[in-house]
């Protein structure tokens, strides 16, 4: 019920904008004389960093429009599933979305470069994926957006990155082997879903899922960054970390098309600014949380355990790679000189 009324404020809020955007002179011909509301769904929890530099890019926005802009960011999957949200940008009832381009295929935009960003231990640190995704070579891959999505969306060609995830289980492993019996939850797109299936048994689910599916013995584990292990509270039912860091993600910042348009561009300007501000402030206060997150994690009685056969995990995605990054050789050779 939570959702159903969360998801019709969406739709009354975008209803205004769209009211007050006809009643007001077109943006590009003056200043905007009207308020526009916004809407940004998140599927983490509001109290992860991943919507928290959202509230503050949110924040920021207003600041500098003089309140003329207003974004409602909504945390914890409640303005629906990312295909829920992808769509909702398509149609412009949502405004931006921060997204895993890797999953961006499954919600109907293909570039397979994007795709391939999903594959496991591709990335060689935060940094190098920050300063490729920021490279001449990554604005191209985000000008792919706008084609893809056959105009309906674009990237703000804002990024971040997250620390390495791990392996969440309910009984300790201490090998690759011991996955192999194992429901472990992926995302619902196909390359994550074959990745799992790499390691173990894939069960994709929607983030929303993943608590009461550990409770109840649909899934044997998870993986995710120690901050989802412990912002969404898992670490109540998965008490064992394998540390596979067998993937850094990243998310790339998409933006509605006909929200964009009903920009000025100093407006545009500001919105570009103010995320780029919000994801500088994410990857310093990520890098803070990490020890952070373990001790707290370690509190609750959760064991880690170091991964000891790791080329084991590398070897076995070695059908991966072949489904994935062929054509896309030269961009993974790139992506990885990114040290």
């Amino acid at each position: 019920m939570k959702k159903v009324i969360v998801v019709l404020l969406a739709l009354i809020l975008a209803s205004s904008m769209i009211f007050a955007q006809s009643a007001s002179e077109t943006p590009a011909a003056g200043a905007r004389t009207q308020k526009l509301v916004l809407t940004f769904p998140e599927i983490n929890a509001d109290s992860d960093l991943a919507c928290k530099f959202l509230v503050r890019f949110a924040d920021t926005v207003k600041q500098k429009t003089n309140g003329m802009i207003e974004i409602n960011v909504f945390g914890s999957g409640q303005l629906g599933t990312e295909a829920e949200c992808i769509e909702g940008l398509r149609l412009g009832t949502y405004a931006f979305f921060r997204i895993n381009p890797a999953n961006l295929k499954n919600r109907g935009v293909d570039i397979p470069e994007y795709t391939a960003l999903g594959l496991p231990f591709l990335l060689q640190s935060i940094k190098g994926g920050l300063d490729f995704l920021y490279s001449d070579s990554g604005r191209k891959l985000g000008d792919k957006v706008f084609e893809a999505s056959n105009g309906e969306i674009r990237s703000l060609y804002n990024y971040i990155c997250t620390p390495a995830r791990n392996m969440f289980t309910k009984t300790q492993c201490t090998s690759l082997a011991d996955f192999k019996k194992l429901k472990i939850r992926s995302e619902t797109s196909d390359i994550k879903i074959d990745m799992i299936n790499c390691w173990a048994s894939a069960t994709p689910l929607a983030m929303s899922e993943i608590y009461t599916s550990l409770s109840t013995g649909v899934l044997d584990g998870c993986e995710n960054t120690l901050s989802g292990l412990r912002n969404n509270n898992w670490y109540e039912q998965v008490k064992y970390v394998y540390e596979t860091e067998h993937v850094i993600g990243t998310s790339v910042i998409l933006v509605s098309e006909k929200v964009w348009q009903q920009l000025t561009a100093e407006e545009q300007k500001i919105v570009s600014e103010a995320m780029k501000e919000a994801c500088d402030w994410f990857q310093v206060e990520t890098e803070k949380q990490i020890s952070e997150n373990k001790a707290f994690l370690t509190e609750k009685g959760v064991v880690f355990t170091p991964c000891t056969d790791k080329q084991a995990w590398i070897d076995a995605c070695a059908p991966l790679y072949a489904k994935y990054a062929a054509g896309v050789q030269d961009f993974i050779k790139e992506i990885q000189s990114y040290k």
